[in-house]
């Protein structure tokens, strides 16, 4: 096989009119920062210039999201893959584009972000026709679910939220996408509707067959899920375990799913698995140690089999089950910067033409079209040309034992010119969920705080996502003891002289968040000071707060997994730090977005409240319109300016 044609420097000349979309309004570009320590805080935080690239079924035309700076907001560009000329869904209000998927090769579906917070409604526009925009849905949340291959013209979609009425699941709609305009009375040309299966409060997942109908749905009630399959519009039970297996895709029979089996190691296997008889076909693949059952698939061009899995492993991985794809991604990986994830973003339907992401630890991404054909290799753009990775930290993967023997995974970011001889200042990063993990990759509040000079510690405690059954399923709701993994991975990077203990700092966000603070209540002497982004404080008022929300399923499933806390008072009492305050001693920094509807802001409220009560030294930050994350630009450069003078003065 030839060698694969690179074109690195073909960027500067594709993607040169997109990125005049992602320019500052200052023409006059700052001088090119020498160190580290020299980069803006908005360089780290600020978005991608381009994400979310998907070709079209055909592969003639690519669309992205290109970020505008000076509006802190996303257009669609789309471009002809023939002479890369762009066009761009931007209409008379230059609307800010949140989510978008090709319904076909000509079309292309989106909803809208109208509050820089939250995704809403449906629209479409033809590519050789952008700017002429047709609304779908103006009023709920909906995610595409695909189109149907026997009704061409047809869109499934999951109406998530309704925003008239109660917020609830809503189900599946078949919609027109040839209509022209709304029906009168603002309802939607719906052909067909698939509603929520009776019984059920609402579903988690849907799952389509291969012809693209809604086959399966994962549905809830009284916080527990189960599948269900359906035959000319009935549902009826699947006799399946899902904490034994969990579903993938469905095969080309629509009775056999492909599922990741947890077998008797507590590992996983990918295996078919008949819904008519519960039967199990072959082991087809396996991994002793991480688990792939939340990953995605890679089928064959004609999806007649799986070839290929994407999860994380240590980190991001494609895993081939077919050798020919094996070979033409090491053949790829060999064209492209050596360390780096080279990560299929999106594929042609033939698979003759794809998206390549390339990122690293210290590299956030560029992006490449690879056609298979021809073996050539061309450089599009990097999604972030403003961040140097000259200078950028690297980062390495610790393994540790917990105190009782669990072997648990952290990653660890050391500063540019770091002298390892010698122990550093370390900031322990707590990821939130805590079902989530972090990973070996390009991390932006890592590698902001490794510019400040900052050793980061990002420890993957048990609960986290993606492990075996040891790690990530049995002790999911342990929150003390995700809390001692934390700790125990601190003292071992104390014992390994990697951290100076007169010089650590925990910050975290959500639950990140309540580790950080529960860190400064439950191991005074440890760190010199904590920060909290939207965390929680006291369990027992979060799972009443989630009888008055409408995520039902949240409520009765932490309820069924934590017990009543009426009646486990003490239990609920000793994994709260707001009923530890009086073992504070260090200075805390409390944030929260007034707008949370995930987190309670009245946690922060409550938590400020007793510090100041308990003489607790502390700086309160409560931003006006902020959700759960931070949505805006200008409030995420102004919490980090404030939490590194905060870091600065206490550690």
């Amino acid at each position: 096989m030839p060698p694969i044609i690179s074109a690195r420097l073909a960027s500067v000349l594709l993607f040169a009119p997109l990125l005049g979309l992602c320019a500052p309004a200052d023409s006059a570009a700052p001088p090119a920062p020498t160190h580290p320590g020299e980069i803006p805080v908005e360089s780290f935080f600020r978005p991608r210039s381009v994400r979310s690239p998907q070709l079209n079924p055909a592969g003639t035309h690519l669309a992205l999201l290109a970020h505008d700076l000076k509006n802190d907001a996303n257009s669609l560009a789309i471009f002809s893959l023939a002479d890369m000329q762009v066009k761009g869904v931007r209409g008379s209000t230059d609307p800010n584009i949140g989510a978008f998927t090709w319904a076909d090769d000509e079309r292309l579906v989106f909803s809208i972000v109208k509050d820089n917070h939250y995704a809403w409604g449906l629209y479409a526009a033809n590519r050789n026709d952008p700017y002429r925009v047709t609304t779908l849905n103006s009023r709920d949340v909906v995610q595409v679910l695909g189109v149907p291959r026997q009704r061409p013209d047809s869109l499934l979609i999951w109406v998530q939220r309704d925003a008239r009425y109660d917020g609830r699941d809503n189900g599946v709609q078949e919609i027109d996408l040839r209509r022209n305009q709304r029906n009168p009375g603002d309802v939607m040309n719906v052909r067909h509707s698939i509603p929520i299966p009776r019984g059920y409060a609402g579903v988690r997942r849907w799952l389509r067959d291969r012809q693209g109908e809604i086959r399966y749905a994962a549905a809830h009630s009284k916080g527990r899920i189960s599948l269900l399959r359906r035959d000319d519009d009935k549902w009826a039970p699947v006799a399946i375990d899902l904490a034994l297996d969990e579903p993938l895709a469905v095969d080309t029979d629509p009775n056999i799913l492909f599922v990741a089996h947890r077998n008797a190691t507590g590992a996983r296997d990918l295996m078919r698995f008949n819904t008519t008889d519960g039967s199990h076909g072959p082991v087809l693949y396996s991994d002793e140690k991480y688990d792939f059952g939340e990953g995605t698939v890679h089928y064959s061009a004609a999806e007649k089999e799986i070839i290929g899995l994407v999860y994380a492993r240590q980190a991001p991985e494609q895993v081939w089950l077919r050798d020919e794809e094996a070979a033409l991604q090491r053949r790829i990986d060999a064209a492209l910067p050596p360390n780096h994830l080279n990560l299929i973003a999106s594929r042609s339907r033939d698979g003759k033409r794809l998206i390549i992401r390339s990122s690293s630890d210290r590299h956030p991404g560029s992006l490449y079209l690879f056609d298979r054909d021809k073996l050539q290799l061309k450089e599009l753009t990097a999604v972030a040309p403003w961040l140097p990775e000259r200078l950028m930290a690297p980062v390495r993967l610790m393994t540790y034992k917990a105190r009782d023997g669990l072997k648990l995974d952290g990653y660890v970011t050391l500063p540019l010119g770091h002298d390892e001889s010698k122990p550093g200042p370390v900031i322990v990063l707590p990821h939130g969920g805590p079902w989530h993990r972090d990973v070996w990759g390009y991390d932006p509040e890592s590698q902001f705080y490794a510019s400040r000079g900052y050793i980061v510690f990002r420890p993957n405690y048990r609960g986290s996502t993606g492990y075996n059954d040891e790690i990530s399923h049995r002790p999911r709701m342990e929150f003390r003891r995700m809390h001692d993994d934390v700790t125990d991975g601190v003292r071992a990077l104390v014992a390994a002289k990697i951290a100076d203990p007169a010089h650590l700092a925990i910050v975290g966000a959500s639950f990140g968040g309540y580790l950080a603070v529960a860190g400064a209540a439950f191991e005074p002497g440890l760190y010199q000071c904590a920060v909290s982004y939207a965390g929680v404080f006291d369990v027992k008022t979060m799972m009443k707060d989630d009888r008055d929300n409408d995520n039902v399923f949240r409520r009765d499933w932490f309820r069924r997994e934590l017990g009543d806390p009426e009646k486990n008072r003490e239990k609920f009492e000793a994994m709260s730090p707001l009923h530890s305050v009086d073992k504070i001693k260090v200075p805390l920094f409390i944030a929260h977005g007034t707008e949370d509807n995930n987190a309670d802001t009245e946690q922060s409220h409550r938590l400020v409240k007793a510090l100041k009560k308990a003489g607790v030294p502390h700086e309160a930050m409560f931003i006006p319109g902020e959700s759960h994350g931070l949505a805006e630009l200008k409030h995420r450069v102004d919490y980090f300016t404030r939490v590194e003078a905060f870091l600065k003065k206490h550690l």
